[in-house]
């Protein structure tokens, strides 16, 4: 068993749990997306060669709404957080963000690393309720969509106040498909 150090979240994580195919990860995802989404929702990522850059995005009716590049992250000139031991994004240029005007997301402000560890965390890590509590955008985001959720605990997120604009959009689309959940 080899170990190794992930310095995007300064966490020691055995390799051969960190190396589940994306696809596999993607399925339990995808499989956890209440009926009235699923055909609606997707998640997807890419790599390029060898290295780990690469991007990951996430679409509703086939249209990108929110994209989580690793370049991307790293050319906002990301600040370490000694409170939380990991790199926050840093400030994007006018010129990056007039770019993504129609996503929820910022320019940067998550990497595909980043998705890759909310997925499994979601999946393996937290409940469902720790999920809808998380401070993490992408696991709370999935436990918004998720077909445990009822439309009471939808409604109690949605009034919550600063809730990101990812956030928002996704439980806006729970809501109208879901009248009875």
């Amino acid at each position: 068993m080899k170990w190794t150090i992930n310095p995007r979240d300064s966490v020691i994580a055995d390799v051969s749990t960190l190396k589940m195919k994306w696809s596999k990860l993607k399925q339990l995802i995808e499989s956890r997306i209440c009926d009235s989404l699923k055909k609606r929702i997707a998640i997807h990522s890419t790599a390029y060669g060898n290295c780990s850059c690469g991007h990951a995005w996430l679409t509703l009716d086939k249209e990108v709404i929110a994209n989580f590049c690793t370049r991307a992250f790293w050319n906002t000139s990301p600040n370490y957080d000694e409170t939380d031991k990991k790199f926050k994004a840093g400030q994007p240029t006018p010129e990056q963000e007039k770019k993504r005007k129609h996503l929820y997301t910022s320019y940067g402000e998550l990497s595909r690393q980043d998705i890759y560890s909310s997925c499994w965390k979601y999946i393996h890590d937290y409940s469902i309720d720790e999920s809808l509590k998380s401070d993490e955008l992408i696991i709370k985001s999935l436990a918004v969509i998720d077909s445990r959720v009822g439309k009471k605990k939808v409604l109690a997120i949605q009034k919550e106040e600063n809730l990101h604009p990812l956030l928002e959009k996704l439980i806006e689309e729970r809501l109208k498909q879901s009248p009875n959940n």
